[in-house]
């Protein structure tokens, strides 16, 4: 296992997007276009984000709609070309086994092949702690938290806002513990 040993930056702990999205850079001289980058599994397996493919309903193209949306989500070469293509980790694992004992190399990570640490991250996800709750109370928290960290409101006040915000998308969530 390759282990980043040149960067000011100990670690991030984030999704395989994280690489391609928030890591990768072509500046000339930065720690990404230089592959100064290093990957390991963290100490919690964790999902987070995505790619979301929505057909409107009632669409009049709803067989090719279909087929679409098969294609992108089951079709292994496809899967694999997103894999090179935006050095990402994708929801096949067919697809993913096969890239794990591949040639395949990212070049934010110093040429290392990152695909068999995040498969073996995949299977530590626990999902029976997912609810129906998170991503929207993700979302409010996270809204709450950038005017706290721009400046805009104290931190009681971003959080009550946070509060609010949940209460009025889940009113039968207790959000008094929720406190500044």
């Amino acid at each position: 296992m390759q282990v980043c040993t040149n960067s000011d930056v100990f670690c991030y702990f984030g999704p395989a997007w994280l690489i391609n999205f928030c890591f990768h850079s072509d500046d000339a001289g930065s720690v990404a276009a230089d592959g100064n980058w290093g990957a390991v599994v963290g100490p919690q397996g964790f999902f987070w984000g995505g790619t979301w493919i929505c057909v409107a309903n009632g669409t009049d193209n709803a067989s090719a709609c279909a087929d679409i949306i098969k294609q992108l989500t089951c079709n292994a070469d496809i899967m694999k070309d997103i894999v090179t293509d935006d050095d990402d980790f994708v929801n096949n694992q067919p697809a993913m086994e096969e890239m794990a004992t591949s040639d395949y190399t990212s070049a934010v990570l110093g040429g290392m092949n990152p695909l068999p640490l995040y498969a073996d991250g995949a299977k530590a996800i626990k999902l029976e702690y997912l609810t129906i709750y998170d991503q929207g109370c993700n979302e409010e928290f996270q809204k709450a938290m950038k005017d706290y960290f721009e400046g805009t409101v104290d931190k009681a006040t971003a959080l009550s806002n946070f509060a609010d915000k949940v209460k009025a998308k889940y009113p039968n969530l207790d959000v008094s513990g929720i406190k500044g």
